[in-house]
């Protein structure tokens, strides 16, 4: 099996044959860790082969990341109508759903022993995975002059994704932020160093700017220095974002 029909079976199960199924048994047997390889040979074995399926139904299981994709791949027929078709959703930016979700959790009128700490843990986490995929990703101008092999990974990522369950997006536009003149001073002779300031400083990517405000708040209220802390972190990470894209 050569790569243009592995890629055309992976855009067109139809095409899928006995002979097919053969092929893919080597082609397992050859990379035994082809995560693709294995959801595509289950998916032949289900069409033309029920017995062979559920005998080797485990170890195509063990070789998924995500079973819940098996799953989905195998009875797509069957769910397909719950779930609308990707190409009618509309892509959001991670970056902006993360820092929505910073400034949601973003409050000093709320006790520290009240704040979720799973929260701001999946928002650290799930911001280094952002990072490091950021290191794979490339421009939309680098994407159209990318190599062929590029293109075939694109396709094998969507083989991957397709049989998932897509989850409905929507995104409310929000309005303009208050401008700097409209907030209220913070006690103590410390200017206009305030959360509301700080908050307006993010959503216009004044990062390093917030920064120096959540630290002057971290030491005017000893006592929240544990929640301002991870703020500080996450903020330190956008800023290290921003000059590696400048690189």
């Amino acid at each position: 099996m050569d790569r243009s029909d592995f890629f055309s079976y992976i855009a067109d199960y139809g095409k899928l044959t006995e002979t097919s199924l053969e092929e893919l048994k080597a082609l397992v047997e050859e990379y035994p860790c082809f995560q693709a390889a294995h959801l595509l040979l289950a998916r032949s074995r289900y069409q033309f082969r029920r017995e062979e399926f559920e005998k080797h139904l485990p170890e195509a299981a063990v070789c998924c990341a995500d079973r819940s994709r098996l799953f989905y791949l195998i009875n797509n027929e069957k769910y397909a109508r719950f779930f609308p078709k990707a190409s009618s959703l509309e892509e959001t930016d991670r970056t902006q759903t993360l820092l929505d979700a910073f400034l949601d959790s973003f409050s000093l009128d709320e006790p520290e022993e009240k704040m979720p700490e799973i929260e701001t843990n999946i928002i650290s986490t799930d911001y280094l995975s952002y990072l490091q995929s950021l290191e794979g990703e490339s421009s939309p101008k680098e994407e159209d002059s990318s190599r062929p092999e590029l293109k075939h990974q694109e396709i094998i990522d969507t083989f991957l994704e397709k049989a998932a369950a897509n989850e409905i997006t929507i995104t409310s536009r929000e309005p303009e932020p208050a401008k700097p003149s409209e907030v209220e001073k913070m006690p103590g002779g410390n200017g206009f160093l305030t959360e509301t300031l700080a908050t307006i400083y993010i959503k216009q990517k004044k990062y390093e700017q917030a920064l120096a405000i959540i630290r002057q708040l971290s030491l005017n209220f000893p006592k929240k220095s544990v929640y301002f802390a991870d703020q500080i972190r996450f903020l330190e990470l956008l800023i290290l974002n921003e000059k590696n894209k400048k690189e």
